[in-house]
């Protein structure tokens, strides 16, 4: 008596997660690829502004910046990495976007191309600069 009880349970719980897959109609690759992406906003309605924030990540040509309340994470696109200088107070030479590491703040000028936020300018700041204060 006690296995029909499990196994009665067994079945109803499959069926459960049948349907709960069928209700699902995203398919399976744009579903990995959406897993794999990186949180956070790309798209904008303004032809250009600037984004000042902390790097929380930079993977391929995507930059996301920790920004805030209001916007907690935010993507830049960095369209040809060897177009875009990435600049940092008192360095003579432009950084690489792989140099860009996690808690670094920066402040990133974009441009709207097709309602993504794509980079003209990165610029690592003091620490000091984003919160406002000067030393």
């Amino acid at each position: 008596m006690r296995s029909r009880t499990v196994l009665a349970g067994l079945t109803v719980a499959t069926l459960a997660l049948g349907a709960r897959a069928a209700e699902d109609s995203t398919p399976s690759k744009l579903k990995a690829a959406e897993e794999k992406a990186t949180p956070g906003d790309q798209f904008t309605n303004k032809d250009a502004g600037v984004v000042k924030g902390t790097v929380k990540g930079a993977t391929g040509n995507v930059i996301t910046l920790d920004v805030g309340r209001k916007e907690p994470l935010v993507q830049v696109i960095v369209k040809d990495e060897h177009a875009v200088p990435i600049v940092q107070e008192g360095q003579r030479q432009p950084l690489a976007l792989q140099q860009l590491r996690e808690g670094m703040p920066v402040r990133t000028h974009f441009r709207n191309e097709g309602g993504v936020r794509v980079a003209t300018s990165i610029e690592v700041l003091e620490p000091a600069k984003v919160q406002g204060q000067k030393r």
